[in-house]
């Protein structure tokens, strides 16, 4: 920013996000929240999305206060009646919202339990299975998709991984699990563009360079950035997530949503450790995606016709608070935002 010029605000989006929240509350049910505004069904999703979209700008104290039947302990309560005691898995029924895969809801449960002050009731019975280093290497060549469903099946890799760390030490499989976790990552990652190219897609086009392999590969990184592991090729992952951008200043489409968030973090994480490598280009992206982004969440309208599902707005807002992290003069809030993924590594 130029000297003397004012930062732009999200000063109405903050007026108008309980009323936001409010639009997917169930009528009559304490701590039950639907994750598609439209549905008004009690969802793991919708609860634990909450949880973040108000600790995110730090009004969540403030929203307990406000509404009297709502309090943190039955919301640790409500989320913690997701957990299946034989597995210790978190699901919301057959299906979790978008298909997310279980270690997605079950690390997204544990995390939202850890920003309220609780932890799951029963243990990861998983936890038993990746006890050795050939365990964990098996593990994570068969169980992540690193094909065509990159993105999606890095939600096994990346999630499971994060149960751990965000749980700590004492919970780990191992004492060695995250050296082991590591490693095998450091060794495959490709260093032309720092992501993972594993899958029989990328057999098919070495090349290939999507929106896929940035969104599957964050999912590690925010594991590596919470355990302080160094990320393998960053300025790679820089060049690579630059050349991705739209001409809106996104990263897919006309609406901010988690993969913004991936980027934000692979640019300005990734910046950080190369030593400020490209920082002006890093920073213009930045003000392209704010320029964009500030005006559609001060439309009350777009807010509530774009974000019908509480699940699209998390990675809006946590993109936010990683820009604030990091150029903290570049966007005024009431207070300054936080950026949850420094305390749980998964959203």
């Amino acid at each position: 920013m130029n000297k003397g010029e004012s930062s732009p605000s999200l000063a109405i989006f903050e007026d108008n996000l309980f009323t936001w929240v409010d639009s997917f509350k169930i009528p009559a049910q304490a701590s039950c929240y639907s994750v598609i505004r439209s549905k008004k069904k009690p969802s793991l999703y919708g609860i634990t999305d909450m949880v973040f979209n108000l600790s995110i700008p730090q009004r969540l104290e403030e929203y307990f206060s406000s509404y009297r039947e709502e309090n943190k302990e039955e919301w640790v309560s409500h989320i913690q009646s997701y957990q299946d005691p034989k597995t210790g898995w978190f699901k919301e029924g057959v299906f979790n919202y978008g298909f997310h895969f279980k270690e997605h809801s079950t690390a997204f449960a544990i995390s939202a339990l850890h920003l309220l002050g609780g932890r799951p009731v029963f243990p990861l019975r998983l936890a038993k299975k990746l006890n050795t280093r050939k365990k964990v290497e098996k593990w994570l060549k068969k169980t992540p998709e690193w094909g065509l469903l990159y993105w999606p099946g890095s939600h096994k890799g990346g999630g499971v991984a994060a149960i751990f760390a965000t749980l700590g030490p004492e919970f780990h499989p191992h004492e060695n699990f995250f050296e082991w976790y590591f490693d095998w990552l450091d060794a495959r990652a490709d260093p032309d563009i720092g992501f993972w190219r594993l899958g029989w897609i990328h057999r098919i086009n070495k090349n290939r360079l999507t929106i896929q392999e940035l969104g599957g590969a964050v999912h590690y990184y925010w594991v590596y950035e919470f355990m302080g592991h160094p990320f393998p090729h960053p300025e790679k992952i820089i060049d690579a997530t630059l050349s991705l951008q739209n001409d809106l200043g996104l990263w897919d489409g006309e609406v901010s949503y988690c993969i913004d968030l991936d980027a934000m973090f692979c640019l300005l994480r990734s910046c950080k450790q190369a030593g400020g490598y490209r920082k002006e280009d890093i920073q213009k992206a930045v003000k392209k995606y704010l320029r964009h982004v500030i005006p559609t969440l001060n439309d009350k309208r777009f807010l509530f016709e774009q974000y019908t599902s509480a699940h699209k707005l998390t990675g809006c807002l946590e993109a936010i608070a990683e820009i604030q992290k990091h150029y903290p003069r570049l966007v005024e809030t009431r207070v300054p935002w936080q950026e949850t993924l420094d305390i749980t590594p998964w959203i």
